[in-house]
């Protein structure tokens, strides 16, 4: 029996309470298959590959489901991994799960004898509070403007825009106060149906940079579609349902009258349910079931976005950090939340080339690993062209778009759309080019020129393959296609004595999209011939019509046409500025038999 007042010692169980000695070593070299074969004869749950490197046997039978089984298992194993001694403490072990370790190699001298898997350990994740600054900043100016979130360890950064594809937009004015009462009327929806709320994602994350979230992204531990519903209740706007994923969009919502905010627009609500998922094949849309909030936090790309912020009204502004994303935030680090991250889904490319320029986080060398990995794996059968294209698009929008398609390009990602040893050396041209089209009031699409400057003088057949995998068809594939004439038609165009009636019926017969091609590899002359015409050449037409020339005796048909076209490259020459002038000169034609 306890005795009142006695002092009895306290056993710390050490590291062994959290460990998994069911581990099997490997060289890193093996083969998949083979470190797969193994570690299920000997029962393991582990492959230690050497210091700071192992692997999962369920992540190594994905790899081998996924055409990864001759990969070296290095290749998908985990970096970089911790280590503690056998004699290590619980807490020691705990605080590393917390910080974001996924799994804790546990040595005895040189060998490992077992692991700690963050999988299997109930540790709650890191938490702290930016209610502080999220009231702050209430009363303060727009989030468009860059600000430091101290307690919440966030650095400043450029502000953030989450552009449309076909555009590049400025930063949106957001009214702090309306989001932060948003945030709080969804906490309250979320407590009232019993299902815990969270912000999450890039919300979070920009946040933390200092950056204006421009959308709000919602998670419900529940029915995220019934919460959507609900919350439209509060804020109108439209809500679009995504059934199969479990997810809805409220589009046009506004704040209430009072306290200032009366008709405030709230911008787009994203609201998912929490969710893990599961990829049948490698780049396939996720097969989704429903989990909790930690699981949900898991299965997403990068570090910096596997943060919630707690809505609920007892615990609004708790900030949970359960993968180590404020200390990658801090750090500029973008770090993939496993090694095969990006063969699940291809895509999550373009989205670190696009966090990478947008953010300037730099990836780590386990997440460079993945990425290599990824495309090296020839082709993804599940993943459509559509899905590629719109990833193109996305990048094209984005405010530093040479520099994301630059690591496309480094990184060898065009292979993912059969664009094998692409040259980033036109997108500097490309970048130019949209400026001054932009400028000229030019309608040039972005994710278009994008793609026709990475083509640009390739062979005929290296584009037909392209564009056949990102399913392109219609007027955007002849638009590209148009390119090849590029050639061609700038050295035509380079030439010393040309006059511009002579740019214009070059220019006149060929696509614009070949015109753009051969500004991308034209020089200076042909540079300017090309905006010349594209600005001001090709508007300029007779001040006759048809109907006047057959009044001055022209005959009717293919003569009329001629007759057009005869004025129209005087007036590009300089000569026939008046309609008194044009009849002159329509006259003298006629009589002199000539057809130019």
């Amino acid at each position: 029996m306890a005795k009142a007042g006695h002092a009895y010692p306290q056993v710390e169980p050490g590291v062994a309470a959290l460990m998994d000695s069911r581990v099997v070593s490997c060289a890193p070299g093996v083969p998949v298959a083979r470190a797969l074969v193994r570690a299920r004869a000997a029962g393991a749950t582990v492959v230690a590959l050497g210091p700071g490197s192992a692997a999962r046997v369920s992540e190594l039978a994905r790899a081998a489901a996924w055409g990864l089984d001759r990969r070296p298992v290095g290749e998908v194993a985990w970096r970089n991994l911790p280590s503690v001694a056998a004699g290590a403490s619980e807490i020691d072990a705990r605080r590393r799960l917390r910080a974001g370790a996924s799994l804790i190699l546990v040595r005895r001298g040189s060998r490992v004898i077992g692991v700690v898997d963050r999988d299997r350990a109930e540790v709650p994740p890191a938490e702290s509070s930016v209610l502080a600054q999220l009231e702050q900043a209430a009363e303060e100016r727009p989030l468009t403007s860059v600000r430091r979130w101290g307690s919440a360890g966030a650095i400043a950064g450029p502000p953030q825009v989450k552009a449309s594809a076909g555009a590049i937009a400025g930063p949106p004015q957001v009214n702090n106060s309306a989001r932060l009462w948003l945030l709080r009327v969804a906490g309250k929806i979320g407590e009232g149906l019993a299902a815990p709320t969270y912000a999450v994602g890039g919300f979070v994350r920009d946040l933390l940079t200092g950056a204006a979230p421009p959308d709000v992204d919602l998670v419900v531990e529940g029915d995220g579609v019934a919460f959507a519903r609900r919350l439209a209740e509060e804020i109108g706007g439209t809500v679009l349902v995504h059934r199969s994923f479990g997810t809805a969009s409220i589009e046009g919502g506004r704040a209430p009258a009072g306290a200032g905010l009366d008709g405030v627009v709230l911008g787009r609500v994203d609201v998912a349910s929490a969710r893990r998922e599961h990829y049948p094949t490698a780049g396939a849309l996720p097969e989704v079931e429903p989990a909790d909030l930690l699981e949900d936090l898991r299965r997403r790309d990068f570090s910096v976005n596997a943060m919630a912020l707690a809505l609920a009204p007892d615990r609004f502004g708790r900030l949970l950090d359960p993968l180590g994303g404020q200390a990658d935030v801090r750090r500029r680090r973008l770090r993939a939340l496993h090694p095969l991250s990006f063969v699940e889904d291809p895509t999550r490319v373009f989205r670190a080339a696009r966090y990478a320029g947008r953010l300037g986080f730099r990836p780590d060398a386990a997440t460079l690993a993945a990425i290599r990995l990824a495309v090296e794996r020839p082709g993804y059968a599940a993943l459509s062209g559509q899905r590629l294209w719109r990833e193109i698009e996305l990048a094209a929008a984005e405010p530093r778009a040479r520099q994301v398609f630059e690591r496309l390009v480094r990184w060898k990602a065009t292979s993912l759309w059969n664009i094998d040893g692409a040259s980033s050396r036109h997108l500097a041209a490309a970048e130019r080019l949209g400026r001054w089209a932009k400028s000229a009031g030019l309608v040039v699409d972005p994710a278009e020129l994008s793609l026709l400057a990475l083509t640009l003088g390739r062979p005929a057949e290296v584009v037909e393959r392209g564009l056949d995998r990102l399913a392109l068809a219609g007027e955007p594939r002849a638009r590209i296609e148009a390119g090849a004439l590029a050639g061609p038609l700038a050295r035509r165009l380079e030439a010393r004595r040309l006059p511009p009636s002579a740019v214009g019926e070059l220019l006149e017969g060929a696509p614009e999209a070949a015109a753009l091609a051969a500004w991308l590899r034209g020089g200076a002359r042909a540079r300017r011939r090309i905006q010349w015409y594209l600005a001001h050449g090709r508007a300029v037409r007779p001040r006759l019509t048809g109907r006047d020339l057959l009044a001055l005796g022209v005959p009717g048909g293919p003569r009329v046409g001629a007759a057009l076209g005869m004025l129209r490259r005087r007036r590009l020459d300089g000569g026939a500025g008046s309609l008194a002038e044009e009849r002159e000169l329509v006259k003298e034609w006629l009589t002199s038999g000539k057809e130019a």
